[in-house]
């Protein structure tokens, strides 16, 4: 299986479980990786058979900010609802989003959730 890597995507929203979070804000990063059988756009060179990185960026943030999430866990489970909604090639998805503003008294770089989903079989 082929992977398409979106690493680092930064997203300004107003998740999280404290009020503060909800009125000021903060930036999250996203990193999305989707597993798909890439071979027939290797074989032609072209686009079709592949994920177009731009609609994937598109898809990711709109997942992400078109509704507040007290759980980074749900819009992380969001985003990977999306990408199998949006891409039919599309067999499994990794999706970690990294907070490193959560709000918690200590020195560290980001908290970060990682889900990995595989589209369900019929």
């Amino acid at each position: 299986m082929d992977t398409v890597v979106l690493k680092d995507l930064s997203i300004f929203a107003k998740h999280g479980l404290f009020d503060a979070e909800a009125e000021l804000g903060q930036r999250f990063h996203i990193d999305v990786e989707i597993g798909a059988d890439l071979s027939r756009a290797e074989k032609r060179d072209d686009a079709d058979g592949t994920i177009d990185w731009a609609e994937l960026v598109q898809t990711v943030t709109k997942a992400f900010t078109e509704r507040r999430y007290k759980l980074v866990e749900a819009a992380a489970n969001a985003i990977a609802a999306a990408v199998f909604a949006r891409f039919a090639i599309a067999e499994t998805v990794r999706v970690e989003v990294r907070k490193p503003s959560a709000p918690i008294e200590a020195i560290f770089s980001h908290t970060a959730i990682v889900v990995r989903r595989e589209r369900p079989r019929i």
